[in-house]
């Protein structure tokens, strides 16, 4: 598999079947589109290819935005998870405000069939692309029916009963810190990389010593406050551990803080270390304490329901 910047970048104007989008989270609903699109690829003596985008759409379109724009995967991230998948090319293409207001057939005949010979698209139900968000799949597939002459097969939404598995409502519960069911529509874990930065050592005071975890990047969602169990990936060891979201209220915090207990360990200083925190289930919300006893009493507790996880 190769990862490519740039349409114009694809050597030799490959036969192909594609598929297009942001695929962030790269939830169940993204995997049964990329799985179709390998299976059929390879049935028909085809390439996979995948075109996805950078920066995410949403940064570009919505830059004037005051609240900031946040995201379940970072790019690195999603390449990662792309690449398990058995594509044959992943296309990162520059998302400009050039690129979106681009009429939707342009974009398909003038930059996409330019470089690769197109014989299909995969692609899933709700994405659009091109000027005010014309491209629609069923745009998609009249276009090669009647124009261009590929096929274009659309795969359905993917629910849970009465929820739409996407990354808007993913993204909506990591926000209010329902991981564990995050974890059932990811496929995996809701993951968050950061660097072990100084803190108050005020859990090494309690006997529970934290890593205070600054996120990698600023642009990933931060689950809603509360403690969490968690699996923390250190110098390629895995250890149980339990994470607090918050502002430490019992001491009176002002800014927030991520910070992980990692469970029946000694770590030497990780001071500028990258950690992985994989985050299991939310276990409560984050509590004002009238004393130190009464939280390390809490935090005991606490302890047990992880280790238990």
């Amino acid at each position: 598999m190769d990862v490519i910047s740039n349409i114009e970048n694809i050597p030799d104007k490959p036969s192909a079947l594609l598929t297009m989008g942001t695929f962030d989270g790269f939830h169940v609903g993204h995997q049964k589109v990329v799985r179709r699109l390998v299976e059929k690829a390879r049935e028909s003596g085809l390439k996979s290819i995948l075109v996805t985008y950078a920066p995410h759409p949403r940064e570009v379109i919505s830059e004037m935005s005051r609240n900031p724009i946040t995201f379940i995967s970072t790019l690195e991230e999603r390449i990662k998870l792309l690449s398990e998948s058995g594509l044959d090319y992943i296309v990162v293409h520059p998302f400009t405000k050039a690129l979106a207001a681009i009429e939707p057939d342009a974009f398909i005949r003038d930059t996409v069939m330019k470089y690769i010979d197109v014989k299909g698209f995969i692609i899933g139900y709700s994405h659009s692309f091109g000027k005010m968000r014309k491209g629609t799949p069923q745009y998609l597939k009249e276009l090669g029916k009647n124009e261009l002459g590929f096929t274009t097969e659309i795969i359905e939404e993917v629910r849970n009963e009465d929820f739409t598995i996407n990354s808007t409502n993913i993204r909506r519960l990591i926000g209010a810190g329902d991981l564990e069911t995050v974890s059932h529509y990811l496929g995996r874990p809701y993951h968050l990389k950061g660097k072990v930065i100084n803190g108050e050592k005020r859990g090494k005071e309690l006997g529970f010593p934290t890593l205070n975890v600054l996120p990698s990047s600023p642009k990933k969602i931060i689950p809603h406050v509360g403690v969490y169990c968690v699996n923390i990936y250190i110098q390629r060891k895995n250890y149980r551990g339990m994470c607090n979201v918050g502002y430490r209220p019992t001491f009176d915090g002002h800014y927030l803080t991520i910070e992980v207990h990692v469970l029946d360990a000694q770590l030497k200083k990780l001071y500028d270390h990258e950690i992985d925190v994989d985050f299991i289930r939310r276990i409560r919300d984050e509590i004002r304490f009238n004393s130190r006893e009464e939280l390390i009493q809490q935090l005991e507790k606490d302890k047990f329901n992880c280790k238990k996880m």
